[in-house]
């Protein structure tokens, strides 16, 4: 009885790939938490090593260098955004908005080395800034479709013309990803309270938009 596999490669034991995935993860929050900290600059492989209790080589097993690195971070944080406003079957509601808008802000907080550093980063790493591209292009159309399930079910008005729901979730956008950087400059970007303030003004520049009911927080539930 033969027992080639016609060129396939071995499949890993579940407990291997298990412990392997469990690597993986305590390197990048190792990597977060020194990034955030110091920022990515001041960091590398060796530090986020000895953070995660690993030997250099044993990380540069996992990821072959500090870009391989945040590029494993921005995708997290970009699949935490998706999964959070993407998720199937479930009404847009201005409940829901507000609650999205609050937990994003905290993935900002979280993550929030990539918000301060995200213009010199993508420069820096052509295969990070098309993935940030490509993010920012699935995360923009799951806002802009939830505007326009808000609008169809009259909680909000929609714009003008030649005004659209694009150009709110563009300005919303905006917003969200230009706030840490701002607090850098006139605030705190250490505290989260102040981080979160990017929410409220995210609903401010939607306030005109909301019918009276929704605008009063008697939206139903």
């Amino acid at each position: 009885m033969s027992t080639r596999n016609d060129g396939a490669a071995p499949a890993r034991p579940a407990g291997r790939m298990a412990k392997t995935a469990q690597t993986r993860a305590r390197i990048l929050d190792s990597a977060l938490a020194l990034f955030n900290e110091r920022g990515t600059a001041a960091v590398s492989t060796n530090h986020v090593a000895a953070a995660a209790g690993l030997s250099p080589g044993n990380l540069y097993y996992h990821y072959a260098d500090k870009q391989e690195i945040i590029r494993a971070l921005h995708d997290r944080y970009a699949a935490a955004h998706e999964a959070l406003w993407g998720t199937a079957g479930e009404r847009a509601s201005l409940t829901r908005l507000r609650e999205n808008l609050a937990r994003s802000m905290e993935l900002a907080w979280e993550y929030r080395f990539l918000e301060r550093e995200l213009v010199a980063l993508l420069r820096a790493d052509d295969l990070l800034a098309a993935a940030h591209r490509a993010a920012y292009q699935r995360r923009l159309s799951q806002w802009v479709a939830f505007g326009e399930q808000l609008a169809d079910s009259g909680v909000i008005r929609r714009p003008a013309p030649p005004a659209t729901i694009a150009d709110l979730a563009t300005a919303a956008w905006l917003i969200g990803t230009g706030w840490l950087p701002f607090l850098e400059i006139t605030g705190d970007p250490q505290d989260p309270a102040q981080v979160a303030r990017a929410g409220d003004l995210v609903q401010a520049i939607l306030a005109p938009y909301l019918d009276g009911t929704a605008a009063t927080g008697k939206e139903e539930q």
